[in-house]
């Protein structure tokens, strides 16, 4: 989850202003900012664009403990509740993944009772994830790949199992495929492996590409400035292309046929 100041302001119910000291506070005493801050680039009704902070759900709960507000209360008395319940019945320590998984979603619906507004579910259009937020990166474009109807496209250099993994978030009747530079030996047997158990996914070699691009559903094209593999490990920025997705894909029956 990752809230502008605004949106913040709107969960809790204070102005602007005393959000913004609140994060100033909280980036001093307690978070680093490098972890919980990401840049996104939003276009405004003028037709502009405006990059944007956003805060992810640590410095999100910090300014729920120090807001004084109705809701801020109300949101401690939850969150205090549910810490005692964890301390008397030993979930932190004894609960499975699959209770951990509950608790999650258990506190998504918490926070749609708060009657928080997001205008949009759809990714944002421009964005840098820094080094250390591999969590937050792999999230949002498991998102995105999740957002396909019809079939997925991965120019991607440098692969391996993990990027398998990834795009097997996709539904069941998007189908997929993937350009990369070579195919080794270990490559091909995980391909037969994760296409013996799910939808297959299919993998050409193509060495006349040097960035990263994802296509959706042959018309949306995302350029990602970092290998799949190796998401949030280091700075990396993320845009979504205003270009017809079929330059990009001509090209590749082009070079491969």
């Amino acid at each position: 989850m990752w809230l502008n100041r605004k949106q913040i302001s709107q969960l809790f119910e204070r102005d602007i202003k005393t959000i913004g000291k609140h994060i100033s506070n909280a980036l001093k005493e307690e978070l680093q900012g490098i972890s919980v801050v990401a840049i996104f680039a939003t276009t405004a009704r003028d037709g502009k664009i405006y990059k944007t902070e956003h805060y992810n759900i640590d410095m999100i709960l910090s300014i729920g403990y120090r807001v004084k507000s109705q809701r801020g209360i109300q949101f401690r008395m939850w969150a205090n509740s549910i810490l005692k319940e964890y301390m008397i019945k030993g979930y932190v320590v004894q609960s499975s993944i699959r209770k951990l998984e509950k608790d999650v979603h258990d506190l998504q619906q918490k926070s749609k009772e708060f009657e928080l507004y997001i205008q949009s579910s759809l990714p944002p259009k421009q964005g840098i994830f820094f080094d250390g937020q591999v969590f937050d990166a792999y999230t949002f474009v498991a998102d995105i790949i999740r957002s396909a109807h019809t079939s997925i496209i991965l120019i991607d250099n440098y692969i391996d199992d993990t990027v398998l993994t990834l795009l097997s978030k996709r539904s069941d009747k998007v189908q997929a495929t993937i350009f990369t530079q070579q195919i080794s030996k270990q490559l091909q047997l995980d391909i037969q492996k994760h296409n013996a158990q799910y939808p297959e996914i299919e993998v050409k070699t193509n060495t006349q590409s040097h960035d990263r691009f994802l296509i959706l559903d042959s018309k949306t094209v995302y350029h990602i400035g970092a290998s799949l593999k190796d998401l949030g490990k280091k700075w990396f920025a993320f845009s979504k292309l205003e270009i017809d997705a079929e330059i990009i894909l001509s090209k590749l029956l082009m070079v491969n046929y």
